[in-house]
């Protein structure tokens, strides 16, 4: 018996066309790892007794149903791995060249190969939370929180999905490459750093009797944050820029042909100063609605 080592754990993720079903058919996509990150952490639900038992002792637990935390981390890269993960935050699936926020989103399975004969597969996954955080002279990192239906232990995985690898072209982005940032219209502003954040708030539908959830429903209302910080300069009315109504605010990540445009339709709060040395303003958007779009979010292949 052999040692796992972590930074030998490979995991691929599929798209699931009936919810919590592992597919047997279609692609298992390469999902890149960072270092020392976690695996899949199954929670048991423990329901405690409230019985008392003599010598005030309790009548212990029994294990409920099954919940699975799958927290995925990555340097930001161009790969249809991360339009998946993607596709399941926002809600929407990409039309063509088109990805817009919307109610249904789809899930995927996990599947995490920790030796050739061992595996662990999650079903039914549905991403909660994503982030892109982006600074000048820095790594482009995305981040995103998702939760399972159910997770087994495997010495196989059945069917006949192909592998696809990342390609060598999603090399994995700097703060240079996040090109025409465009906040209320202007492109003139300076950016050190932005983050891009969707919660998509979802929980299991548990039913008598079972012990795994009949699929995963939204529990409330997806919110968009998108917080921009500038260097202040002279000669621009930042609180007639940002006027409060809705109004549209993009950035490009990469160039065309394998670049992402990410938009957000949304309110500008009131322009903060942040009186370090380098005298910086930070503005928050909060997506709206935007009727003409349908969404308030958008995010576009180039």
């Amino acid at each position: 018996m052999a040692y796992i080592n972590s930074n030998s754990v490979k995991t691929t993720i599929v798209k699931e066309a009936v919810e919590g079903t592992v597919p047997t058919t279609g692609n298992r996509l390469e999902l890149p790892r960072k270092q020392g990150s976690a695996l899949p952490t199954v929670s048991g639900g423990d329901v405690t007794s409230d019985t008392i038992r003599p010598g005030l002792n309790s009548n212990g637990s029994r294990r409920g149903n099954q919940s699975v935390s799958v927290p995925i981390e990555l340097n930001a890269i161009t790969a249809d791995c991360v339009d998946l993960l993607m596709e399941s935050a926002v809600g929407g699936t990409f039309a063509t060249n088109v990805l817009k926020a919307g109610a249904v989103g789809p899930t995927f399975s996990h599947i995490t190969e920790l030796a050739s004969n061992e595996f662990l597969i999650t079903s039914g996954i549905a991403v909660t939370d994503f982030s892109l955080n982006a600074e000048a002279a820095g790594a482009v990192t995305l981040s995103f929180s998702a939760t399972g239906q159910k997770q087994v232990k495997a010495t196989t995985v059945a069917g006949t999905m192909a592998n696809v690898a990342v390609p060598d072209t999603a090399y994995e982005y700097q703060g240079a490459e996040v090109l025409n940032v465009t906040a209320a219209g202007s492109t003139a502003l300076n950016y050190s750093n932005l983050s891009l954040t969707v919660a998509s708030p979802k929980n299991p539908r548990n039913v008598l009797s079972s012990n795994t959830p009949k699929g995963m429903t939204a529990s409330g209302l997806r919110s968009t944050t998108l917080v921009l910080t500038f260097y202040r300069e002279t000669g621009v009315d930042y609180a007639a820029l940002f006027s409060g109504a809705i109004q549209t605010f993009s950035f490009d990540l990469g160039l065309a042909t394998y670049g992402r445009k990410f938009t957000v339709y949304g309110n500008a709060s009131i322009p903060q100063d942040d009186t370090q040395d380098d005298m910086m303003v930070t503005v928050t958007v909060t997506g709206a609605y935007m009727t003409s779009e349908a969404t308030s979010l958008k995010i576009e292949k180039l």
